[in-house]
């Protein structure tokens, strides 16, 4: 076919060529039919195979078509069991590398708090107390019985539970039989503190007593000649009090007691102290004391 520029003109195949074609395509036809009629006719040819080599005839050819050939391998029996399945392959499970933590280095604990006293409860200590009191001994015969205190102490305290301390006290006033009396007292005391550690810390007290007294009956008046009394005594006495540590060397206190005596001088028994109004005699005496001070620690 060729294209001009104006038109298009079919050229046609000549007498000689067209009869060649069709030869050729005659030949094709035959050699088919008798291909599908040998497949047919052949038993080693499977149903419906258009060609297939014939394996009996001198050898024939060995075909590689869907017809087969005597390279083709039969199909198994149908009671043949299917070939075993292939074994799995053998896992072999592997743990995991273990975990390895790396601990920190153990912290060290803070030391234990350690309590530390302040210094005035950590030693021994001495002091020096000064004290006022006064003295309830009754009513007395007149009612005006009563005598005031001062007096001074030293004080060792060898523990913060425990204090010793001797005190010399100097008294005054009147007495039970309403004479005019004054009076000095020898004693030794023991204090033990109940809580050391506080600012205020509280105590029991008691102790030995010796005290000398004279007396002086001035109820005559004016007389110049007036009857004297001299004794002597020993007892013992016990109470509580509170001491306040206001500073690291200063402390008040505060205490009350009681305590009661006997005469030991050589006219207690030809002359008794005390005589009631049945005419019973005594030379036994008690009574309270009430005492302020403060003490000086070094």
């Amino acid at each position: 076919m060729t294209r001009t520029a104006s038109h298009l003109r079919f050229v046609r195949p000549s007498h000689r060529t067209a009869v060649r074609m069709s030869a050729a395509a005659a030949a094709f036809c035959v050699l088919g039919v008798s291909q599908v009629a040998f497949a047919a006719d052949n038993p080693n040819c499977p149903p419906g195979s258009w060609f297939c080599a014939d394996s009996g005839q001198g050898g024939g050819t060995t075909g590689g078509g869907a017809g087969g050939g005597s390279n083709l391998q039969p199909l198994p029996p149908a009671s043949e069991p299917p070939p075993a399945a292939a074994a799995p392959p053998v896992v072999v499970y592997q743990p995991p590398p273990p975990t390895v933590v790396i601990a920190a280095p153990p912290r060290e604990a803070p030391p234990p708090y350690v309590y530390r006293a302040p210094e005035w409860q950590r030693k021994n200590e001495w002091g020096m107390n000064l004290h006022l009191g006064g003295l309830a001994i009754g009513r007395g015969q007149a009612g005006d019985s009563g005598m005031g205190l001062i007096g001074a102490g030293l004080r060792f305290r060898p523990i913060p539970y425990i204090a010793l301390e001797g005190d010399l006290d100097f008294a005054g006033g009147r007495d039970y039989n309403g004479f005019k009396r004054g009076e000095t007292a020898l004693s030794g005391n023991m204090f033990v503190f109940l809580n050391p550690k506080d600012r205020a810390q509280f105590y029991f007290v008691g102790g030995l007593t010796w005290s000398a007294a004279h007396a002086e009956d001035d109820r005559g008046g004016f007389a110049t000649t007036r009857a004297t009394y001299d004794y002597s005594y020993f007892g013992v006495s016990g109470g509580v009090g509170l001491e306040y540590r206001a500073a690291k060397h200063v402390a008040l206190n505060l205490d009350g007691r009681l305590f009661v005596r006997g005469r030991v001088d050589k006219d207690a028994t030809n002359h008794p102290e005390f005589t009631d109004a049945t005419g019973q005699t005594t030379n036994a005496s008690g009574g309270g004391l009430l005492t302020a001070g403060i003490t000086f620690y070094f």
